[in-house]
């Protein structure tokens, strides 16, 4: 028999090592606080105080928007009535003093128009 001169190797699969499940731990993360220093807390009050202030002029600036457009409209509407007596004032004294009028009281006085006394200015 003739010798080969390979060798006879008997490869067995190889074998996954056996894995023992286990249950891990997980290594939790614990943030601590970190505590704020004096410049932090300075800022953090001073945005406080800032947003309270302007709240505060928001708010009394609004108010003041508002008194004056109520005290707009009480003087227009007072405008209005006043104009409205100056109008009727000058519709009175127009009838008072028209022609025709002068003409009835001077007839009920008896009274008498003379033409050579009446000047026309223009």
């Amino acid at each position: 028999m003739a010798d080969s001169s390979a060798r006879n190797l008997n490869i067995e699969p190889q074998q996954e090592p056996t894995r023992s499940y286990r249950h891990e731990q997980k290594m939790g993360l614990r943030p601590r606080t970190v505590p704020l220093d004096r410049l932090e807390k300075a800022i953090l009050c001073i945005g406080a105080f800032t947003t309270i202030v302007m709240a505060a002029l928001l708010v009394s600036t609004s108010v003041a928007a508002t008194s004056a457009q109520h005290d707009l409209a009480n003087y227009e509407s007072k405008l209005t009535s006043s104009q409205n007596t100056a109008t009727n004032l000058r519709q009175e004294i127009g009838e008072l003093t028209s022609t025709s009028r002068m003409n009835r009281i001077a007839k009920e006085k008896g009274l008498t128009l003379i033409e050579g006394n009446i000047r026309t200015v223009d």
